[in-house]
């Protein structure tokens, strides 16, 4: 009892120096809305450690973070995009680990441990790589904030983890949020698609919403379609109407133009159709190929790209020889994470390219220009242990809903893996807080060993 009064009175005390906190930045701040924001992250904090509520901070987050630029758009300056967006992503996110952590204190549980040594230990070492890479950086210090992103990304991944072992209707709960995000965001794609059609507007690679470029929509629309396909509106009382649903995530994929994402669903939707023994291998012929094929393309796919993207898209053959000649360049460690921008332009020939260079639109080009051709080792690795181990949980599953879970999981990474070879939003790579479509692998990849963890927790003895 005095342990459980004391872990009490650390949470409400938390919560008093936060709100001290809060109000005492309030006095100093000079924009009421950062003030506000602040007031409000506050406020859900606190709402979510007195009324044990965790999960509704976590859709918060994850409805916000989503149609964030939405909002904005609609009501407030495009002085305020970046910075509010990276607040309410990183803000909301850090009240999450608090209430999580609080709220575990409180309850006197323990964490839940994750028994899959074999993929601790690839996250690991590829968390002590780019923890390596910072001693190579061209810029040491915009490389450790990127370090922190993947390290955050990571904990939010146990988190999720921990909050998916609990209950399974944690998980179907979950499903069912990220399902109306996707109906949301594919609608308001529709949307303005129809109405530039309307206006006689062109629609090829000029929707994207609220999002940096078409290819992030697609990108965004393609992460959790696979689980969609399996799991997705199956909680719902409408179950039977779920490939209507469905339909406009389609739509809104294919009005997006990213051919990389098309790429992607076609072979994670061929990964679902493939029955028992087969599925694997081809998971396993897949990752050689493909990831293989993306590196040496620069060298053999010439004519037959410039063939498939036409003219407007053939700088990404000159991005491509340009990464690889800075790999040449710094092959053990790179130059740093988030440092690409200010070094592969430097290889590329053209003045143009070189001028609007963001990335390197690959992303195992990308990481092994900013960490070094072993951080692409390590990240096939992880990929090959992730689908070994989803494999051997989803055919010890007894539960049909938790079966389909792990099912969509491994098709979404399969779908990742091929959306790299074309585009750098992933796992275990850069990102930036405003992309929050790479954090959705860092939830759902904790599916699979939650699932494992419940069916066991359900099991007699």
């Amino acid at each position: 009892m005095t342990i459980k009064k004391s872990a009490r009175q650390l949470g409400f005390g938390v919560v008093f120096f936060v709100l001290t906190g809060i109000l005492l930045a309030k006095v100093i701040m000079i924009s009421l809305t950062l003030g506000i924001i602040a007031l409000s992250c506050a406020i859900l904090l606190v709402l979510t450690i007195v009324f044990r509520k965790m999960d509704y901070l976590l859709y918060a987050w994850l409805v916000l973070t989503s149609v964030i630029w939405f909002i904005m758009l609609r009501g407030l300056s495009p002085a305020y995009y970046q910075f509010i967006g990276r607040g309410i992503f990183w803000g909301i996110l850090v009240c999450a680990f608090a209430a999580w952590a609080i709220d575990i204190i409180l309850r006197g549980r323990q964490f839940t441990p994750l028994d899959n040594v074999s993929l601790k230990a690839s996250i690991l070492v590829f968390v002590l790589w780019c923890t390596a890479t910072l001693t190579t950086s061209v810029d040491v210090l915009y490389s450790f904030r990127k370090w922190l992103h993947i390290i955050f990304a990571l904990v939010a991944s146990y988190m999720f983890y921990d909050f998916f072992s609990r209950d399974e209707k944690n998980i179907k709960r979950m499903i069912n949020i990220v399902s109306l995000v996707m109906v949301l965001v594919s609608s308001l794609t529709i949307a303005v698609a129809a109405r530039a059609l309307m206006l006689g507007m062109p629609i090829y690679k000029e929707i994207n919403l609220w999002f940096q470029n078409p290819n992030v929509l697609g990108a965004f629309l393609m992460v959790p379609l696979p689980i969609l396909v399996t799991s997705g509106f199956n909680f719902w009382p409408v179950r039977r109407f779920k490939w209507l649903f469905l339909s406009p995530v389609f739509l809104a994929l294919l009005i997006s133009s990213s051919r990389s994402a098309w790429l992607a669903v076609l072979v994670a939707l061929t990964f679902l159709c493939s029955k028992g023994k087969t599925r694997l291998p081809f998971a396993a012929v897949t990752t050689v190929v493909l990831v293989l094929g993306s590196i040496t393309f620069p060298f053999w796919g010439t004519d037959f790209y410039d063939f498939i993207a036409g003219e407007r898209y053939t700088g990404r053959r000159e991005i491509w020889q340009a990464a690889l000649s800075t790999v040449r360049d710094y092959p053990l460690f790179g130059i740093g994470l988030g440092n690409s921008a200010k070094v592969v332009p430097n290889y590329i020939e053209n003045p143009y390219f070189a001028s609007h260079f963001v990335n390197t639109h690959n992303l195992y080009l990308q990481n092994s220009v900013e960490m070094g051709f072993g951080s692409v080792l390590i990240l096939l690795v992880f990929y090959v242990i992730f689908f070994l181990s989803s494999v051997r949980i989803e055919n010890s599953l007894k539960s049909h809903d938790l079966k389909l879970v792990v099912r969509g999981t491994l098709a979404t990474f399969l779908a990742l893996l091929v959306h790299g070879i074309f585009e750098c939003g992933s796992f275990l790579t850069t990102f930036d807080a405003g992309e929050f479509t790479v954090m959705l692998p860092y939830i759902l990849m904790a599916l699979p060993f939650a699932a494992k963890k419940l069916e066991g927790r359900a099991q007699p003895g």
